[in-house]
This record gives structure tokens, C-alpha cells and sequence, in this order.
């Protein structure tokens, strides 16, 4: 159990149960021993028989179950791309194929080339794609295999967002996702699709795609094949639960500026720069590139806070309006809705 001065940084690195709970039913839906994959996992409780009240999962026991669904699954997707499985070690080979690119662009269209050559069934109608709008400002990557049915099409979308948070541990920057479409109805339960894209989705659209700064394409790659090997050993839990943190990005030194107590103002962008001690130039060049701007770093930040303010019980909206920032609460019921494309009733 964690001691008094380590419990923060231990409770951020646990594991929502029902993420752990959602692996285990899918290898209760295809027929896997569950016990025998907790025995492999080293899990010392059954997360479907014991009270969530009392029992953590880490990030690591999370990470090794993942790696057992897999292996009695022999599809490293974990049965949730209907296309085709996808067998195990092929997301090591994709990305080693990536490592040594020019840029981030050159990166992703070798993976869409490997998807193409050595996973998707032949002869079958597939559209994977990254696009950059007219202005240059917009990037679009999509994904539709023609003989999906629509109500998997929310799992595949998903799917595009943890590949780009892989892509954004490569180039050592949060890709923030500005916009999403999915080829398929809205699921009954949209809390798997919110925790990937705290942004507008669009369903019953012609294909799945994400939508992302197009500065972030420029990127060149950071990591290497050892630092790879590592990343995998935690990939399960930094690609579904939490992105590993972007620490080279001037983005994620701000976000430690910033802090999560929205009440007070945050620092002008003057203040910002002698904070970071650059000049006003400089950090515009940074942002600039790393695709994002002060102003986007502050909405995210308050946005990212009112959605897990909003999960908890007993506060109303206009106290978590409140305490991300906002005096009036129509004020901040425009800017949720703008962030993410529902009022904030409607989300929680």
C-alpha cells in the first residue's frame, strides 16, 4: 500500500475498474478461462467477484492483463477490430517500421502501407487514409473496412485515437483531437467513446476519422528501439488509459504551470514567458509548432477538468462551472458545449 507522501502519485496511476472489468468480459464473451489469465497476470482477486471498494489495480497488473487477452486471443486488438485479427507482435513491427522516418507524416502513411500489405484481407473494399486540408492547418486520418457493420464502428474509431496516442508518444507531444466522425450509430453507452475524444464526434458519417493540428505531421521522431521495447512494456495502460506525458513539449510545461485550481486567474501570456523564461517569440514558435496556442492549452485544461469534475457526485454544474474558472454558468455551457459538443447535462 502506498505511504502517506507517495498516495498521490499512486492513486494516479491506478486503473478504473471498469476498464479492468471490461477485458475480463470480453474473454468471458469468447469463451477465454479467466481465471487462468488472472493467474498469469498475478492478480490476487477476481475483478468481477470482489467489491471495487476494495481492491486497486496498478498500471502494471493492468498492462499484464491486457498482454493475457491477447495471448488466449492470439489478436493483439483483443477481439474489438472486427476486420481481421491481428496477430500477436505486429503492433512492434509497425512501429519499428516507424521509428526511423523523417517525420511524423512519413511514419503514419508506413503504417498504412504495412496495414495494407500484411493485415488487411485482400480483395476486400478499405479505406485508410491521412489527409491534410487545403489550408494546410487540418489533418485527417480515417479508417473504414467495407464489410464492418455499423454497430462496431465506434470500436474502430476508438482504435484510430490509440494510435495516435502512440504516434504522440513518438514525437513527444500530446495530438489533441479536435474533431471526430464515426461510420456507425452512437452506442448505447458512449462513456468508452468520451474517454477518447473529450471533442465533438459526429456519427452515421461515411468513414471513422480523427481530425489534428497538421503541425504535429512535421514532427520529427524522438524515440528509439530500446526506449520502444520499454514503452511496450506499459503500452496497454498509455494507449487505452492514460497517454504517457509529454515532457519534451513546451505544452506539458505549461500544463504543470497552469495546476488543476482554476479559480484563481491564470498567468497572461507575459507572465507565461518569464515563467518559462523565453521571450514572447520564442514560445509562439514553439506552440506554433507543436500545433496548439496558449488560449487551446487553457480551454483544454479547464475542459479536461470539468469533465472529471462532472463525473463525481454532488455537485451541481454551476459549482463545477465554478471551479474551473467561470462567474456565469451560461458562459460556461457555451464553452463545454464548443469543447466537446454537449452541454454539460448532457454529458454527465
Amino acid at each position: 500500500m502506498p505511504t502517506p507522501n507517495d498516495s498521490n502519485q499512486w492513486f494516479n496511476d491506478t486503473v478504473p475498474m471498469e476498464f479492468t472489468r471490461a477485458l475480463l468480459v470480453q474473454a468471458h464473451a469468447y469463451g477465454e478461462d479467466v481465471d487462468a489469465m488472472l493467474r498469469a497476470a498475478r492478480f490476487p482477486f477476481d475483478p468481477l467477484r470482489q467489491s471495487a471498494q476494495t481492491a486497486f489495480v496498478s498500471r502494471e497488473q493492468y498492462s499484464r492483463l491486457c498482454v493475457e487477452l491477447v495471448r488466449a486471443l492470439g489478436d493483439e486488438s483483443g477481439g474489438v477490430m472486427p476486420d481481421v485479427q491481428t496477430p500477436v507482435g505486429t503492433t512492434r513491427l509497425i512501429l519499428l517500421s516507424m521509428l526511423n522516418s523523417s517525420n511524423l507524416s512519413a511514419a503514419i502513411r508506413r503504417a498504412i502501407e504495412f496495414n495494407a500489405t500484411c493485415r488487411v484481407r485482400q480483395g476486400v473494399e478499405v479505406i485508410n487514409r491521412l489527409k491534410v486540408d487545403a489550408d494546410g492547418k487540418e489533418a485527417t486520418l480515417s479508417y473504414l473496412y467495407g464489410e464492418d457493420l455499423p454497430g462496431v464502428q465506434h470500436s474502430v474509431l476508438c482504435n484510430l485515437a490509440m494510435w495516435l496516442r502512440f504516434c504522440g508518444w513518438l514525437i513527444g507531444q500530446h495530438i489533441d483531437i479536435s474533431s471526430a466522425t464515426c461510420a456507425g450509430p452512437e452506442p448505447e453507452f458512449t462513456a468508452g467513446v468520451r474517454h477518447f475524444f473529450p471533442c465533438p464526434v459526429q456519427y452515421e458519417q461515411p468513414t471513422n476519422s480523427v481530425s489534428f493540428s497538421a503541425r504535429h505531421l512535421e514532427a520529427e521522431l524522438l524515440r528509439d528501439e530500446p526506449q520502444l521495447q520499454e514503452f511496450l512494456k506499459l503500452a496497454p495502460y498509455h494507449v487505452i488509459i492514460e497517454p504517457q506525458a509529454s515532457t519534451f513539449s513546451v505544452t506539458h510545461r505549461i500544463r504543470k504551470i497552469l495546476g488543476d485550481d482554476f479559480r484563481a486567474e491564470m498567468p497572461s501570456f507575459e507572465e507565461l514567458t518569464s515563467l518559462l523564461n523565453m521571450s514572447a517569440r520564442t514560445l509562439r514558435r514553439r506552440l506554433e509548432k507543436e500545433g496548439t496556442s496558449y488560449q487551446r492549452i487553457k480551454d483544454n485544461a479547464r475542459r479536461d477538468a470539468a469533465i472529471s469534475l462532472l463525473s463525481r457526485e454532488g455537485l451541481t454544474v454551476s459549482e463545477v462551472a465554478e471551479r474551473v474558472g467561470f462567474s456565469d454558468p451560461s458562459a460556461f455551457h457555451r464553452s463545454f458545449k464548443k469543447w466537446t459538443g454537449l452541454s454539460p447535462g448532457s454529458y454527465r
